[in-house]
């Protein structure tokens, strides 16, 4: 088990639930992933209005956006987007 968990933000979650299940199974696994690899950096960056860099990575039709808390030992899922 990693030592990193990933988390959802609420906006991402209340999206999420809504998925197909074959869709949901494959960002659960990919989430999974990230909290594993929590170096990542994804396909492409951007920082946020503190600074603060979040990843965009690519898994099947979607862009997941997230930023690794290492203090607190967390990959923050900020974004889920169709591709």
């Amino acid at each position: 088990m990693s030592p990193y968990r990933y988390v959802l933000e609420e906006a991402t979650f209340e999206a999420f639930v809504q998925l197909p299940e074959v869709e949901a199974d494959l960002l659960c696994s990919y989430f999974r992933w990230l909290s594993s690899h929590p170096h990542a950096e994804g396909d492409g960056w951007h920082k946020d209005t503190v600074g603060r860099i979040h990843f965009a990575s690519l898994c099947g039709p979607f862009v997941v956006v997230h930023w690794t808390d290492h203090a607190v030992k967390e990959v923050r899922i900020v974004q889920i987007l169709r591709d």
